[in-house]
């Protein structure tokens, strides 16, 4: 699949469209903390994407002996399908509420920002926890089924690493644990192919992030960790280049994304452990597609109806996330908290 190298986050469209609706759109997904605001996205009018990836099938590499003849050589990549998704709500709201000189805020206004409260916190929990048995068929496939299930996804075994139960808990972090943790972390960059973090998110939920700050703290160094801003003024923290988020919590506002009750195992369940995962982004490791400008599928449609009396805001939006490279996804489980 050709990769446009220019493509465009949610945060950017924020920052460069000069539509007032759009504007309200992104930026109210960016300050509700929406995963979508890190996904780089390519405009492409397909319902399906496919390209190849190289999963250990590389070409052979020949030596020769002057005066030979050359070797003929070629690798077999294993072929993928990305699957487009549609986002599509209608915001309706009678003309006579806008009306009302009694309202204090804006109907249509409030309206959407709930809406989009709900979308950043569903499109956070699909992108971790989604999987089309046991979840939403008609989302896109999160990033723990896709590290569970490598043979079908192209995912890398080794990126889902065992932390062996490193204690990350207030009572019984040490240095030795904190360190460890570190070395967890570093070894999941290392074999991204990211030592330094360029162009990686660190997805965890705020128990881990607080406990990872705290790590830091113990071992009384630097340790990679900094602090910085992004172009909106947000405090933003990292490790090395790897941005450091909480994933946040489901559309209840209440059940973390990411839970504190895992197993040792990385399941569901009634434990006392949690996750972190990481995904490299950019062309030619893990981005998203939509098939049309996302400009172009906030519409303020505006009265409808016979009667003319009901007013429209129509979200029609259909997408898809890419997973290019074998090595964009990891998680480190058995973190206990």
């Amino acid at each position: 699949m050709p990769i446009d190298a220019n493509a465009l986050t949610i945060s950017d469209y924020a920052l460069m469209s000069n539509d007032p609706l759009v504007m309200k759109v992104t930026k109210s997904l960016l300050v509700n903390g929406a995963v979508l605001s890190d996904i780089p996205l390519i405009d492409k009018k397909s319902l399906k994407i496919t390209g190849a990836r190289w999963t250990g099938n590389l070409p052979t590499v020949n030596w020769a002996k002057l005066n030979t003849e050359p070797a003929v050589t070629k690798g077999v990549p294993t072929p993928y399908e990305e699957q487009a998704y549609i986002l599509r709500n209608a915001i309706d709201v009678d003309v006579k509420l806008l009306q009302d000189e009694n309202q204090i805020v804006d109907p249509r206004g409030a309206m959407l920002e709930a809406y989009l409260q709900s979308v950043s916190y569903d499109m956070n929990d699909k992108f971790i926890n989604n999987d089309h048995t046991s979840g939403n068929p008609d989302a896109f496939v999160g990033i723990r089924a896709r590290l569970d299930n490598p043979a079908a996804y192209g995912t890398t075994p080794e990126l889902k690493i065992n932390a062996g139960g490193t204690d990350m808990t207030q009572s019984g972090m040490t240095s030795e644990h904190a360190n460890n943790f570190i070395e967890y972390v570093q070894q999941m960059l290392d074999w991204m192919g990211r030592p330094e973090g360029d162009g990686v998110v660190l997805y965890m939920n705020d128990t881990l992030r607080r406990r990872f700050e705290r790590a830091i703290r113990v071992l009384g160094t630097g340790a990679g960790f900094r602090m910085t801003e992004d172009a909106f003024d947000r405090r933003i923290s990292m490790y090395k280049n790897a941005r450091i988020v909480d994933i946040g919590r489901k559309a209840d506002q209440t059940t973390r994304i990411i839970t504190n009750t895992e197993t040792a195992a990385g399941l569901p369940g009634a434990g006392d452990r949690t996750s972190l995962y990481a995904v490299a982004y950019g062309q030619d490791s893990f981005l998203g597609w939509q098939f049309e400008s996302f400009q172009n599928a906030v519409k303020d449609i505006g009265l409808i109806g016979n009667a003319g009396t009901i007013m429209r805001i129509l979200i029609d939006w259909a997408f898809g996330i890419v997973q290019v490279h074998t090595r964009a996804l990891a998680r480190i489980y058995n973190i206990k908290v």
